[in-house]
């Protein structure tokens, strides 16, 4: 049985055997085939996932613009100390630049001020033996007249010529408004019914609220104020207060309660001068025109603007100007005063009334004497209305 051969062929089972393909060998790439899967997925949504409040605060501080960056522009303007730092930065910048710029201009001007012109050089020329000497040119010397020179003691303050009266109710030349100080009656034209408009009386320094005084001074309505240096007088309201304006009594306020006052001022001219020169002088804003002759009670001549809030009264080498000024209002409320006072001046001692007026007619007040009768109000002293409504 040993070493005999057994001549019986061996059969081996019927496999299948796949052989490794020949691209494995040799080094060669092999080409890998995959085979198609099918794949399902679940699109239905899922639940939303819930943060913490400090889990979304993380997440908001790492996805916000410039996280992580301290140099990002918004983080760089939300850093108070860098805005800070910036603002005093382009301070500095501004001051140094202006500083600069101011004082290159100072070097510019101070060089420009100290370069000082080479002087001239005259070079004598001698003109030849036989040469005539120039003829000299004629001068011709132009008089220039000096410039007229308001002494400033002269300005005048002047007022509006486009103010407005204030209300007078009866028309009797009195605003309602001053009707209290000769202790009238507003709606009354006449208020002692004695003939004689209120306006009227006050115009001839008589008592409109009474038959009895039958003066104004004696009215008690009024006092008379008496300049010690100059030597005028004039009426005014006992309820006005009076204010010197200087120690030497040359500038005298008569004022109310609300601030309108009259001014008497006394101001210097040539003593051979006349009003026209001295006005032309001293009132350049002013037109002659609008001013006429005008005389006060006491027969003191001068010159009045045809609205009454303006006189003047010449005397020697002085000049009186009784001027009336307003508030800032546009509004004229005691332009009678103004009027009685101009009518009331006096220079020297004090003089008696004229006679009494007689009103023949309302409208042209007339005053009568034992020889004549003259006509008092002319055209142009219109200062007072005397007509009865």
């Amino acid at each position: 049985m040993f070493g005999k051969k057994d001549d019986k062929k061996q059969t081996l089972p019927n496999i299948k055997i796949d052989k490794i393909p020949d691209d494995f060998y040799a080094g060669t790439n092999p080409v890998v085939k995959f085979k198609a899967v099918e794949k399902q997925v679940d699109l239905a949504p899922k639940s939303p996932v819930v943060l913490t409040s400090v889990e979304k605060k993380n997440f908001e501080k790492q996805t916000v613009v410039g996280s992580g960056n301290r140099l990002h522009p918004i983080n760089l303007l939300a850093n108070w100390k860098f805005l800070v730092l910036i603002s005093v930065s382009f301070l500095i910048l501004g001051g140094v630049s202006l500083g600069g710029y101011y004082y290159w201009q100072y070097k510019k001007t101070v060089k420009v001020a100290t370069v000082i012109p080479p002087p001239k050089i005259n070079i004598p020329v001698n003109n030849p033996v036989n040469q005539n000497p120039p003829t000299p040119t004629p001068t011709v010397e132009v008089v220039v007249p000096p410039p007229v020179v308001v002494n400033p003691e002269l300005r005048i303050d002047f007022p509006s010529s486009l103010l407005a009266e204030s209300v007078d109710t009866d028309k009797d030349g009195i605003s309602d408004v001053a009707e209290e100080i000769f202790k009238t009656d507003p709606t009354i034209a006449d208020t002692d019914k004695d003939g004689y408009t209120d306006g009227h009386e006050v115009y001839y320094l008589y008592n409109p609220s009474g038959k009895e005084p039958l003066k104004l001074l004696d009215s008690g309505l009024i006092k008379i104020f008496k300049n010690p240096v100059f030597a005028y007088q004039l009426y005014y309201p006992v309820s006005w207060a009076v204010g010197n304006v200087d120690s030497s009594y040359k500038d005298v306020l008569f004022s109310t309660l609300s601030g309108e006052n009259v001014e008497v001022r006394i101001m210097d001219k040539d003593k051979n001068q006349n009003f026209n020169d001295w006005f032309g002088i001293n009132a350049p804003n002013e037109r002659l025109s609008d001013y006429s002759s005008f005389s006060s009670v006491f027969k003191e001549d001068g010159w009045a603007r045809n609205d009454g809030l303006v006189y003047f009264f010449p005397k020697d080498d002085k000049m009186v100007a009784v001027i009336y000024h307003t508030t800032d209002s546009s509004i004229v409320n005691y332009k009678i005063v103004a009027v009685m006072m101009a009518r009331s001046f006096q220079f020297g001692q004090a003089s008696a009334i004229p006679d009494r007026v007689v009103e023949n007619n309302m409208s042209n007040p007339t005053v009568s004497s034992s020889s004549t009768t003259s006509t008092i109000l002319s055209a142009t002293s219109t200062l007072v209305t005397s007509t009865v409504q």
